[in-house]
């Protein structure tokens, strides 16, 4: 088996700038020392989609700003609102209540995106009993998640924020089978009814300390990333290749990142990937209970006429498919890492996958000569 994958990292860059609600003394509201906001065209998030800078003016991102370590920009517990002004091309405030002069003291900043997601932030951003300053809560990754954080900001005209996906993401799932390969040249056909990545974290809180640096808290009970096909696929000698997922830049497959490194600031979920050795399992696991990420495909795989290895006519059964392994091509990876769309690629080529407790699936019946009788020599003697 072979994996490809593609890493698109999308930050979207920002600017926070503040107005003020107070008028001068000719009744105008003068917005001189005012926390202004503005945004600069590099890549983010949107409303049904990945984000951008540009479809990320369609909605709304919260931000709160800390003085002197206590919480000075805010809306009780939650951010301010800022939303994007067509007329002046800035982001503005959403509401002018909540507009704050810059203080005499540098300021802290952060901000996340949707500003419905209802972020809360702590009361002040250097209590050695909570390293936490901003909660964003319950996230179910249905839609694409960004944080923010500029540190030790004086007074500017806009404060430039840069915008962090919180999550990884599948964008493609494709599954192949090469014309050179055993499992071509055998006939065998599979019929994938749905594939779903196992033990992936889709449900919790994104937390983000006092430095920026984000975390989560994911939930006991989620669910994985999964998407059933209706149709199912088939792949077979005909139809040699086929999308099995195809989210594109779509507002689906997002989940929690794995790593345990920083990678845009996120650190992971620490869940390792299963890497196709039996022996790593466990003596006493299957990978469905095992914890370990890996593909698992629901379906059928026949000889082409009337034997199935997996399944049967009438039933689905299961293949799973390791997704971390060291090969050839350098396209191995280990991780799924924040800000990363991963587009897969399948290729059955002289196997289809394992079996729950990491066997493989096909297995050739194979000969070997273990000897060959010795001529036995019998001397006939006939006297006539």
């Amino acid at each position: 088996m072979m994996k490809k994958f593609y890493l698109f990292v999308c930050p979207a860059l920002l600017a926070l700038s503040s107005c003020s609600n107070e008028a001068n003394e000719n009744g105008i509201l003068d917005k001189t020392d005012a926390i202004s906001f503005a945004a600069y065209p590099t890549k983010s998030r949107a409303v049904g989609a990945d984000i951008t800078s540009d479809n990320m003016k369609k909605d709304n991102f919260g931000v709160a700003g800390y003085s002197n370590n206590a919480i000075y920009l805010n809306k009780g517990t939650n951010g301010v609102e800022q939303k994007w002004d067509n007329t002046s091309s800035t982001w503005e405030y959403a509401n002018l209540a909540d507009l704050k002069f810059w203080p005499e003291n540098n300021m802290d900043f952060y901000a996340y995106f949707p500003y419905t997601d209802n972020a809360t932030f702590a009361a002040k951003n250097n209590d050695a009993g909570n390293s936490t300053v901003m909660t964003i809560p319950n996230v179910d990754c249905s839609h694409d998640v960004l944080f923010a954080f500029a540190g030790n900001q004086s007074k500017q005209t806009r404060v430039p924020l840069t915008f962090h996906h919180a999550f990884s993401k599948i964008k493609t799932l494709q599954i192949a089978m090469p014309a050179e390969g055993i499992v071509y040249k055998s006939g065998c056909q599979v019929e994938i009814s749905s594939a779903e990545f196992i033990y992936t974290k889709t449900k919790g809180d994104v937390k983000v300390d006092k430095d920026g640096a984000a975390s989560y808290n994911v939930a006991e009970s989620n669910l994985t990333l999964k998407e059933t096909l209706s149709p199912s696929r088939i792949i077979n000698s005909t139809n040699t290749s086929t999308n099995i997922i195809d989210y594109g830049t779509s507002s689906k497959g997002y989940f929690f990142a794995t790593s345990a490194t920083k990678v845009n600031e996120v650190t992971g979920t620490g869940a390792l990937m299963w890497d196709g050795v039996k022996a790593n399992i466990g003596v006493t696991s299957e990978l469905s209970t095992s914890g370990l990420v890996c593909l698992k495909l629901t379906c059928k795989v026949w000889n082409g006429t009337s034997h199935y290895y997996v399944g049967s006519a009438d039933k689905y059964g299961e293949v799973y498919i390791p997704l971390k392994g060291t090969y050839s091509d350098s396209n191995g990876v280990s991780t799924f890492d924040a800000g990363k769309r991963y587009i897969y690629k399948i290729v059955m080529k002289d196997n289809v996958g394992f079996t729950d407790a990491g066997d493989p699936i096909l297995t050739t019946i194979l000969f070997s000569v273990n000897s060959v009788d010795d001529w036995s020599d019998v001397t006939v003697t006939i006297t006539l």
